[in-house]
């Protein structure tokens, strides 16, 4: 059966939503991440002893640190991706293997003194808001922040009696927590996992944003959200902001129709990995031969699309180079025993073959 929330409990009225231009805030000389209609709004709620959730989902100080002379970048000798900046620590971190080192001083290709922190993560948002807002206590919840046994939800308690006015975080701030003196949910970056190449990121944008806005008024006191984007007119976020989960449905499920995504099909993603990169890349290429072989002969009632093999998004994680398909199909027993058959037969030792099916991301 279904069953439709369609009120809120307590009869509490939906927060007025305010979407907010950032290219408008940056032509106008705002380089902070706090736009001017959101420091308002700040400021307005602490002068009324309210509370105020901030949502950034992006941990760490600055995401890549750079050289402006030469355009080095640091990156992870261990992964293809450039290494977070922590000002807690001073050091640059990889999010995938957990490499770091101290922060550079000066580029070590060109030797150039004037390294840029580029990119804004929780804990410079969280310097912004001490130096905007001095007087008010500000509660950072991030993986960063959270590591120690217990210490999540020892925060949210220490934020639920008061302990603190403002609390800045990721994707944990947005979901099921119920605070009565929230009357304002910020939102910085609206649009930052809207385009990644998973045929998810509208559905994880709606849903993140509806779930952060319901933070706010979940008591008598009307609440308020504001919404910070560089595309302000985008359909997702206009329709996120009105609650208005139907026609998002009526709009997504088209667009999965047409490109046949799931529910329309099931997802196998398919990694070959390996310390070395042509014996992964060639790995994959022979499973995917070996698939082609099969559907054209004992397996041709089997219907697949194949997207690939190409190297991962991240081409390689913690050393190992990553190659892969994904194969749009029906999760059945006989697409498995096929499958089966196409990866066992003749692969190198130093590899490594992953099947996921329906995974949660095409990383």
């Amino acid at each position: 059966g279904l069953y439709k929330l369609t009120e809120r409990y307590g009869k509490a009225v939906l927060p007025k939503v305010t979407v907010v231009d950032m290219k408008r805030e940056i032509l106008d000389g705002n380089s902070s991440s706090i736009s001017r209609e959101l420091y308002k709004a700040i400021e307005e709620q602490l002068q009324i002893g309210k509370q105020i959730i901030l949502l950034l989902n992006r941990r760490g100080h600055n995401t890549y640190v750079s050289c402006p002379n030469c355009g080095w970048v640091a990156k992870c000798p261990n992964c293809s991706v450039s290494l977070t900046y922590h000002s807690a620590n001073g050091r640059v971190m990889c999010h995938y293997c957990g490499y770091s080192q101290p922060s550079p001083k000066k580029c070590p290709e060109c030797e150039g003194e004037h390294i840029k922190f580029l990119g804004v993560g929780t804990q410079k948002v969280e310097e912004e808001l001490n130096s905007l807002f001095p007087n008010a206590k500000v509660l950072r919840l991030d993986a960063d922040s959270t590591v120690s046994r217990d210490s999540y939800s020892i925060k949210l308690s220490a934020f639920a009696d008061g302990e603190y006015d403002i609390m800045l975080g990721t994707q944990m701030v947005a979901k099921g927590l119920d605070f009565k003196n929230v009357s304002l949910v910020g939102v910085i970056g609206a649009d930052m996992a809207m385009y990644s190449e998973d045929f998810r990121g509208f559905e994880r944008t709606f849903s993140l944003l509806t779930q952060v806005v319901g933070r706010a008024g979940r008591s008598k006191v009307d609440g308020r959200a504001v919404i910070q984007t560089v595309e302000p007119e985008n359909n997702i976020i206009e329709l996120a902001c009105k609650q208005d989960y139907d026609a998002f449905y009526n709009d997504e499920i088209l667009a999965r129709k047409v490109t046949v995504f799931p529910p329309y099909c099931d997802i196998c993603l398919v990694y070959a990995q390996s310390s070395d990169k042509n014996t992964a890349s060639d790995s994959i290429d022979r499973i995917f031969n070996n698939i082609k072989e099969k559907i054209q002969d004992e397996y041709s009632d089997i219907k697949l699309i194949i997207l690939g093999p190409c190297a991962a998004s991240v081409p390689r994680i913690n050393g190992k180079y990553r190659y892969r398909m994904i194969i749009k199909c029906r999760n059945n027993k006989r697409f498995r025993e096929m499958l089966e058959k196409c990866i066992l037969l003749k692969q190198k030792k130093d590899v490594s073959v992953c099947v996921d099916i329906n995974p949660e991301t095409l990383i």
